[in-house]
């Protein structure tokens, strides 16, 4: 999709540097931009790395330039119609405009791009460019850092204290979010292709391999194949007591950005993307971050120290922005990521193995349809079988396969 195709009035630029830059005599000469989208990664937007060139009348001889992000629909019709269809550009700008701005105010730090401009008519949103102000991406084949994780581990705690603050607050926009996240009861046929898909060929590769848990793990995987369309539909039903907050809801290495020192260790961490946002329990969060995120040497290995920092944060900051809701107990929080289960398999099997594939190896979404679910052979990568080494024996010992 060109950029003039979304139908962006040069006016709504001009209008958002005047406000950004406190000048009302600004004027746009000209608008550069490259699409920033990756094959396969990006399959619910578009993304555009914007310059705006412009002149101030009170200095006509000097060309300045302001750079944005631009976010809107993808261009491909599956991907497409999955947005439409889940009201996820709604959702997220709702999120980024409404929500997080005042879950910000009370964890005192900002969690995400700041929105310069948002419309639904065209679906389109005008954000901060995170890397022009020395903000990183992580390798998503090699996964994050011990201290990476700490830092985002810290950074969800407080969104989600913050998030209960405002819904005690405001509880109708926080619960605006309860019909959000990744898996509903209506998700496409070719979601759910994907998932099948992935967990049969799985369990056929495996149960070829020599080590004595493949067997019995395959055996499950092709059972989970059977139920999981089921298990999907009523993953976010919670029951009246259980500990809700508005999760990210799309918690992997590509939608967090890190500023890092001189030694390379990370100091600030922002989060992109809240297309998928939920309320709910904390446990998709956690679950997505825990089987995704962390380095393949690190995971799995400190889930428990990870937990318990979260906990120990989420409980500091609720306290300190005066919240009336207690938070949850680590025996109740793992038997809410035990119940939530299936979105660790999704999370684990279905989505890690496929983010470490070499991108000429990554399938679009508008294949998977075509194709009526994955053809990708997601051991290609050697470092998908170390990691399966340590995947598959970690969430049966935890009961995550049954």
């Amino acid at each position: 999709m060109e950029l003039s195709n979304l139908k962006l009035d040069k006016s709504i630029f001009e209008e958002m540097l005047r406000d950004r830059l406190s000048n009302d005599t600004i004027e746009i000469l000209r608008i550069e931009h490259r699409c920033l989208s990756e094959k396969g990664l990006n399959f619910l937007s578009e993304l555009y790395d914007v310059s705006i060139i412009y002149k101030s009348k009170k200095n006509t001889k000097t060309e300045c330039s302001f750079n944005v992000i631009i976010k809107t629909e993808p261009i491909n019709n599956a991907s497409r119609n999955y947005l439409h269809e889940h009201n996820l550009f709604s959702f997220e700008l709702r999120c980024v405009r409404d929500a997080l701005p005042r879950i910000a105010k009370y964890v005192h730090c900002q969690l995400g791009p700041l929105l310069f401009y948002g419309s639904l008519h065209p679906p389109v949103l005008l954000m901060e460019n995170l890397k022009k102000k020395g903000y990183v991406l992580k390798n998503r084949q090699k996964g994050l850092p011990f201290e990476h994780c700490r830092l985002a581990i810290e950074r969800i705690a407080k969104m989600h204290a913050g998030s209960v603050a405002v819904f005690e607050e405001d509880p109708e926009l926080i619960e605006s979010f309860k019909d959000g996240g990744l898996i509903s009861q209506t998700n496409p046929e070719n979601f759910l292709h994907l998932s099948i898909s992935s967990l049969t060929r799985i369990a056929d590769q495996i149960q070829q391999w020599p080590n004595e848990w493949c067997a019995p793990v395959a055996k499950k995987l092709v059972k989970l194949s059977t139920t999981i369309k089921k298990r999907f539909s009523n993953v976010y039903d919670c029951d009246a007591d259980e500990f809700l907050v508005l999760n990210h809801g799309d918690c992997w290495i590509n939608n967090m950005l890190f500023k890092e020192n001189e030694k390379g260790q990370p100091v600030d961490l922002l989060m992109v993307d809240y297309q998928l946002t939920v309320f709910s329990s904390p446990a998709f969060d956690l679950l997505y971050f825990l089987y995704v995120c962390p380095e393949c040497d690190i995971r799995y290995d400190n889930d428990d120290y990870f937990l318990k920092l979260y906990l120990d944060i989420l409980k500091e900051t609720m306290e300190s922005i005066g919240c009336k809701r207690k938070p949850p107990t680590m025996e109740q929080l793992k038997a809410a990521m035990h119940k939530k289960r299936i979105f660790a398999v999704l999370a684990g099997i279905i989505f890690s193995l496929r983010m470490i594939a070499n991108k000429e190896d990554i399938e679009e979404f508008q294949d998977i349809e075509r194709l009526g679910g994955t053809k990708m052979d997601v051991f290609k990568n050697p470092d998908a079988v170390k990691l399966a080494h340590k995947l598959f024996p970690s969430m049966d010992a935890k009961g995550y396969l049954d």
